[in-house]
Parts: structure tokens; sequence; C-alpha cells
């Protein structure tokens, strides 16, 4: 049982803590920019962020609703082993670790839906930076029209960047996070870059800093620190920079293009939508809410190689490669990953988990996650609300729930 006085506790949802009730809600409960995103705050913010801030939508377009087959059974007693040694079922395990929302897909068809926190099927849920690999997915298939050269450099596509950090930075050094930019990807340094990032898209409040007011003035404003192409560093702002990429290869905004090539195609439920900074840049590192059922319908298409809804919405090659990368341009900082996954590596915005089996996940802070097993035919969708911006082991936990998943899957 979880104390209800405790207000952090997992398995008390916002609706329990009265956030944003009342007309208006006491000061105490107001949901606001300030603590959006600290716990408990952000298990009513993560479901609710057109409330909070600009947002653009992504549109589904006018065709119909692509059908998602159902063979549901429960999963709740699937058993399996954390990190720490503790053996645990799913059913505890999707409440410690405050999930808002699950769903497996087994060969095409839902096996578990289930929602938590006050989520609904039509609620749209913050992805934090699953987002990221949406973003991917876009490149990927503007590569495929041959609109964005992999191997061109930014400054190809931005000018202005050229004598900038970022202007000699290939597209593919952008994919795989192999920059040399200076960014320190630190959530709670007030002098890292990342800092300035969340001012700069609006998510935080300036207060005493001086930074650039908007994503793109970020952007121009980096340095190099090292050559591009060497090692793997986690840089959200290079998803940034290939918005701007597709964004000038295309002459179009990323809401617009997102909705044309990616979601209208998917046969959505419902507009997605992204928050915006002050000059109406989208933040394509981790600005995107969507439905529990409609990122699943993301999964399942790159599931299928790309192909999804009687078309091929990304190429087969590009969505292949996000399940294989370098481990040894990923381990030089990330070395306690390959420790339980000794083939980890990062290829085209998603998390590579074992490149000898083509396991990869998408993976956004306080504990968004899809995870791809191709070879087993699963696909599992996790929306969280941690209280914990980064939490190793319940990253580590997760994986290895999903494993449990895919093996209970293929035994039945």
């Amino acid at each position: 049982m979880y104390n209800k006085n405790d207000m952090t506790a997992p398995g008390i949802g916002y609706q329990d803590l009265r956030l944003m009730q009342g007309y208006p809600p006491p000061r105490e409960k107001q949901v606001r920019q300030h603590n959006w995103d600290s716990p408990p705050y952000n298990r009513w913010s993560f479901q609710h962020m057109s409330q909070l801030f600009p947002v653009a939508a992504i549109h589904r377009g006018p065709g119909p609703v692509s059908e998602l087959k159902r063979n549901e059974r429960s999963l709740d007693d699937v058993h399996f082993q954390r990190i720490d040694g503790r053996q645990t079922d799913l059913a505890t395990f999707l409440t410690d670790s405050y999930t808002d929302g699950f769903l497996v897909l087994h060969q095409g068809k839902v096996v578990s839906e289930q929602y938590f926190n006050g989520m609904q099927p039509h609620t749209l849920h913050l992805l934090q930076s699953v987002s990221k690999t949406i973003v991917g997915s876009l490149v990927g298939r503007l590569i495929g029209q041959g609109r964005i050269d992999p191997q061109a450099h930014v400054s190809h596509y931005v000018p202005e960047l050229s004598a900038s950090g970022y202007g000699d930075a290939r597209v593919q050094d952008l994919l795989d996070m192999r920059t040399g930019v200076r960014f320190r990807e630190d959530y709670t340094d007030p002098d890292a870059e990342f800092i300035q990032l969340d001012i700069a898209s609006g998510w935080r409040e300036r207060g005493e800093r001086e930074s650039p007011d908007s994503i793109y003035g970020l952007l121009k404003s980096l340095s190099k620190d090292r050559e591009h192409g060497q090692f793997f560093e986690y840089r959200s702002v290079d998803t940034d920079m290939l918005a701007w990429v597709c964004e000038r290869a295309c002459g179009e905004r990323l809401p617009v293009l997102l909705s044309r090539e990616i979601w209208s195609r998917l046969g959505a439920e419902q507009d997605a939508n992204i928050t915006l900074d002050c000059v109406g840049t989208a933040l394509a590192d981790g600005g995107m809410s969507a439905t529990l059922r409609d990122l699943g319908r993301f999964a399942q298409m790159y599931l299928q190689g790309g192909h999804f809804n009687s078309q091929q919405i990304v190429p087969e090659t590009f969505v292949r490669a996000c399940g294989r990368g370098s481990t040894p341009a990923f381990e030089v900082l990330y070395g306690y990953y390959t420790k339980h996954y000794p083939t980890a590596a990062y290829s085209n915005q998603c998390w590579v988990l074992d490149s000898e089996q083509g396991t990869y996940s998408a993976r956004g802070v306080f504990g968004q996650s899809i995870y791809w097993d191709p070879a087993a035919e699963v696909a599992i969708v996790k929306l969280s609300s941690w209280p914990d911006f980064i939490n190793p082991e319940w990253t580590l936990d997760t994986f290895r729930a999903c494993a449990a998943v895919v093996e209970e899957l293929q035994r039945h």
C-alpha cells in the first residue's frame, strides 16, 4: 500500500492529488512553468502540454484511421529480475515505475493496452526524446526521396552556419549523435548548455541567466569542441539541427512536414502536437505529444521495416540501420550500458540494445520508451511520469521487463 500523504508515491495519480482541480485551482495545486517537470506536478503536465505551452498541431490528415487488430491477454504475472536482483512481476513494475500508458504489439496485434494516472486512449502524452526518433523517421523519408543527402554538411542546407560549430558536420553525424559541438546534456547543472536549450524553447524561466532566446539562436551560438564523426555523445541539439536541415531542404515548418510525411500516413486516430519557442520553432528534440495507440502505430511501422497502412513510409534500409551501430563509438562515454548490453550503440536517432540481434529502442527522460524486437515481431510502448529526469536502474529494468514480455509471447 502507498502512503496517500506522499505526493510523489508511484500509486498516486494527479486526480488523487487534485492537481489543477478547482475554479481556479488552489495555488499549491497549480502547475506552471516553474514546476511543470518536477514531481508530482509532471503527473498532470505530461498529459496537458497544450495547456502550458504554445503548440502546433501535427495533423492526422483526412484519411481513415488504420485498424489495430487485437489479441489481448493479461501479462500482469510476467516475472523478471530487476537490476538489483529482486524478482518482480510486470503489474508491480508498471505501478512502481510511474507508468501512464503501456502498449504491447505482437505480430501486428495489440496484446495489452493499459492506462494509469488518469490517462485515456484519446489523451496526448508528452514523448520527451522519443520525439527524436520520430524526427529521425522524417529525415529517413526525405533521404529516400533524395531531398536530403546524409553525407552533406549542415552548411549545405543552412549556409549561415558555415562558421559555427555545426558548419562542417554531416547529416549522418547528427543522426548518430557523433558531432563535436560543445553541449553538455546535464539536466541539473544551471550552467550547462542544456539549460540554455530549455530557456530557448520556452520550457524554463530565464531568471537572471543570459542565453539565446530561440532554439535556432542557440544552435548558431554553439562552438566546436572536437572533430565531428568521432564518438557518440548524447546531445539533444543534434535533433534540433536535423529539424532545421529538414525545414531548409523542404521550405516548410517541421509540424507540417511531420504531418504530411509521417503522421497522416500512419492512419493516426488523433492529431499529435509539438511545443514552440517564441518565434514558432518546434522543439524537435522532445516537444511532441501523442496518444499511446498512435505511438503504437509508429512503433509497428518501424517493426515492419518502415511499411505500414499499405505503404512504405520510411525506407527499409534506414529503419533496419536503427538496430545496428558502432559499439566502439558508443562505449567511449556509455560503458555502463555495454556492461549489460555488450553490443549496444546509437544509430539514426535510436538506442541500439543488441547490434547482433537488431533489438533497439527510442528513449526519453522521465520514462518514455519504445522497445523493438523485430525478430520476435514485438513492439512495446511505455509512457511514464517518473519523479526524476534519469534513472538508469529503471531504464534497465524497463528493458528487462520488455525482454520478459517477449519471452512470454514467444512461449505462448
